[in-house]
C-alpha cells in the first residue's frame, strides 16, 4: 500500500494525526510583530463605559498591560501599567483633578504621559522634564471606549460608521463579550456564510428556517475590506444577504433572524462588531446593536439581554450547560471548540472556503504594504462624513415558474444588488437607501419613503 492510498483508507488515523502547528505571522498581535503593528495603525474598542467605576482598572490590549482611569475632571487616561519610577502598578494610584498620582512615592502623570510633578524630589530635580509615562490616545462613544496603540504621529480620524448614526429614531446599544481564543478564528468565522446553513439554521432554530437553504456563495472587495454574501431561491422570494467585512477586524451584519419575510432592499447594519485581541489567546468581541424599524422591526431585539457578556442570541457564550452545548451549539463552541489558536496547517479547504481564503489574501497583502512602510488602507472619511456600509439584505418575490433560481442567475442577482451598493457608497445614507431601491423598483424604506 502507498502512502498516498494508505492516507485515504478507512480507519486511517495513524497515517492522518495532525501535524505539529506552524506559527502564523496572523495570530500574533504583541509589540513589534507583524500583525500587532498593522493593528497598532487602527483605533480599537476594549470596555464598555459602563464597565469603568472610579478607581483605575487593568486592561490588556494587543499584549499590552495598561491601566485605564477617568480623572476628577472626567478625561480619560490610558497608561503603561507599572510607574516608570520604580514600578508599582498604576492600579493602585490615586485619581487627581488631573491625572493620576504613583501610590509609592506620588508621581503625578497626566492622560498623555506628562510627568506633572515627582513630590518627592528636590525642588530643583529635572525628572519630570527627562522622563513620560508611556501612555495612548483614548475615545468614549455610545457607551464603548476605544484606544489607539500605534505612533501619535500616525493617529488615524476616529472612525464614524453611518450605521450608528443613521435613521434619526434609532438606538445604539452596546455590548462585550469574550472569547478565550485568538481574534483570527472569531474574524473568519464573518467570512464563512455557508456555516449559517448548518450551525444555526439545520442544527438549530438559531437563525430563520430560510437559512436552511443552500446558498450561492460570492465575495467581492469594497473600499474597506470585501462583502460576504449568501444569496438563495426560497419559495417565490429570492434573497441576498450580505455581510460586511472591513479590515482588520470590524464586520457588520443584518437579517439572521427574520430572513426573506418581505420585498425589501436595505443598506443597513443591525450589528457592528470589533474582535479586538486582548493577547493571542483571547479576545473581545464587541461592538453596537443598531436598533430601528428596519433592523429590528418587530422589537424581538431587547435592548435588556444585551450588555457585558451578553449578546442576545443562543451560543455566544459558555453560560448554558455542556449538554445542552453539545445539543445546540453555538458560534462560541464552534470557534472555542477549535484550540486557543487554531491550528490551521491541519485544514481542508473547499469551494464553499474562498472567504477565508481571501481574508488571509488581503490581510497578507495589508502586512507586507504595512513592513514595507506604507500606511494601511482605512476607513475612508467621504463628504458627509461618516463611513458607509456595504452591509445590505435584498429580497424580492418572483413568480413561481421564474428562471431564477439556479446557481448562474442567483450568482448575477447578488453580484447586482453589491454592484448598486458599492455604486452609491459616496450619498448620504437616506439618499442611497431611496436610489439602491429606485434602481431595483422597490419601495424604499419606511424612514426614507
Amino acid at each position: 500500500m502507498t502512502e498516498k492510498s494508505a492516507r485515504i483508507a478507512p480507519y486511517s488515523g495513524y497515517y492522518n494525526r495532525p501535524q505539529t502547528a506552524e506559527t502564523s505571522p496572523f495570530t500574533a498581535t504583541g509589540p513589534e510583530t507583524p500583525c500587532g503593528e498593522y493593528f497598532r495603525r487602527f483605533w480599537h474598542p476594549f470596555l464598555m463605559t459602563s464597565e469603568l467605576g472610579a478607581e483605575p482598572k487593568v486592561v490588556r490590549i494587543l499584549g499590552e498591560d495598561l491601566v485605564l482611569f477617568r480623572d476628577r475632571s472626567g478625561r480619560l487616561g490610558l497608561l503603561h501599567k507599572n510607574c516608570i519610577h520604580r514600578g508599582a502598578s498604576l492600579e493602585f494610584g490615586v485619581i487627581a483633578e488631573c491625572g493620576i498620582q504613583c501610590c509609592y512615592h506620588g508621581w503625578h502623570f497626566d492622560i498623555d504621559g506628562t510627568v506633572l510633578a515627582t513630590p518627592a524630589e528636590s525642588q530643583d530635580s529635572k525628572l519630570s522634564e527627562t522622563f513620560v509615562q508611556g501612555a495612548y490616545a483614548v475615545r468614549e462613544r455610545e457607551g464603548l471606549i476605544f484606544a489607539y496603540l500605534g505612533p501619535p504621529e500616525l493617529e488615524p480620524p476616529f472612525p464614524i460608521f453611518d450605521t450608528t448614526t443613521f435613521p434619526d429614531e434609532r438606538q445604539i446599544v452596546p455590548f462585550r463579550i469574550q472569547y478565550p481564543c485568538n481574534w483570527l478564528q472569531v474574524v473568519e468565522n464573518a467570512c464563512d456564510p455557508i456555516h449559517n446553513v448548518y450551525l444555526h439554521a439545520i442544527n438549530s432554530q438559531q437563525f430563520a428556517a430560510a437559512f436552511a437553504v443552500s446558498p450561492v456563495l460570492d465575495f467581492i472587495e469594497t473600499p474597506l475590506g470585501f462583502l460576504s454574501m449568501a444569496t438563495r431561491r426560497v419559495g417565490n422570494m429570492v434573497y441576498t444577504r450580505s455581510s460586511d467585512i472591513i479590515f482588520p477586524n470590524v464586520g457588520q451584519f443584518i437579517g439572521g433572524p427574520t430572513g426573506p419575510n418581505a420585498a425589501k432592499f436595505n443598506i443597513a447594519a443591525t450589528l457592528t462588531r470589533w474582535v479586538t485581541p486582548i493577547d493571542d489567546g483571547q479576545c473581545h468581541y464587541m461592538g453596537y446593536f443598531n436598533l430601528n424599524r428596519v433592523t429590528n422591526p418587530t422589537g424581538a431585539i431587547d435592548p435588556k439581554t444585551l450588555g457585558v457578556g451578553k449578546l442576545g442570541l443562543i451560543g455566544q457564550t459558555a453560560d448554558r450547560p455542556y449538554v445542552e452545548r453539545q445539543r445546540e451549539p453555538g458560534d462560541y463552541d464552534a470557534l472555542v471548540s477549535q484550540g486557543v489558536i487554531a491550528d490551521r496547517s491541519n485544514e481542508h479547504l473547499g469551494r464553499t472556503d474562498r472567504g477565508i481564503v481571501m481574508f488571509r489574501r488581503l490581510l497578507a497583502r495589508a502586512l507586507r504594504e504595512q513592513q514595507a512602510g506604507g500606511t494601511p488602507a482605512l476607513p475612508r472619511v467621504y463628504p458627509h462624513g461618516n463611513v458607509p456600509t456595504y452591509t445590505h439584505e435584498i429580497s424580492v418575490t418572483v413568480d413561481q415558474d421564474a428562471a431564477i433560481g439556479d446557481d448562474a442567475s442567483l450568482l448575477a442577482f447578488g453580484r447586482e444588488a453589491a454592484r448598486v451598493v458599492i455604486e452609491t457608497d459616496g450619498l448620504p445614507h437616506a439618499e442611497r437607501e431611496a436610489e439602491a431601491a429606485r434602481r431595483f423598483q422597490m419601495p424604499a424604506p419606511e424612514f426614507v419613503s
